[in-house]
């Protein structure tokens, strides 16, 4: 399966690049760096803090030089398209098993 590109100002200099597929280890690591600020942050400050870890770590596997701060020039709308693009980044599906119905030629399906 070919990856996408992509192309982020402050990532690389602007060059394209490709995001590492998102794991349940990365998501534990984001979970407990975000734990560090439960007490200090207001819920709805706390949810951005989760989001830019999750950019963070995505992107810091690429390149090193990222900062919060460089998340925070973005567009609000780029913002949350780049989260999307590493958070679903290797996301594949899982297969749904379900009695196979052989007289309609049913067959497991696979979630999206």
């Amino acid at each position: 399966m070919k990856k996408t590109k992509y192309n982020v100002p402050f990532v690389l200099k602007g060059k394209p690049f490709e995001l590492s597929t998102w794991t349940v280890r990365k998501q534990e690591e984001v979970l407990k760096e975000t734990a560090k600020f439960e007490d200090k942050l207001p819920e709805k400050e706390l949810e951005v803090k989760y989001h830019n870890f999750i950019i963070l770590k995505g992107l810091r596997e690429i390149d090193a030089n990222v900062t919060e701060d460089d998340l925070k020039d973005m567009h609000p709308d780029d913002k949350i398209a780049l989260f999307a693009a590493v958070y679903l980044q290797g996301k594949r599906g899982i297969i749904v098993q379900e009695k196979k119905d052989f007289r309609k030629g049913k067959n497991p399906k696979q979630s999206k």
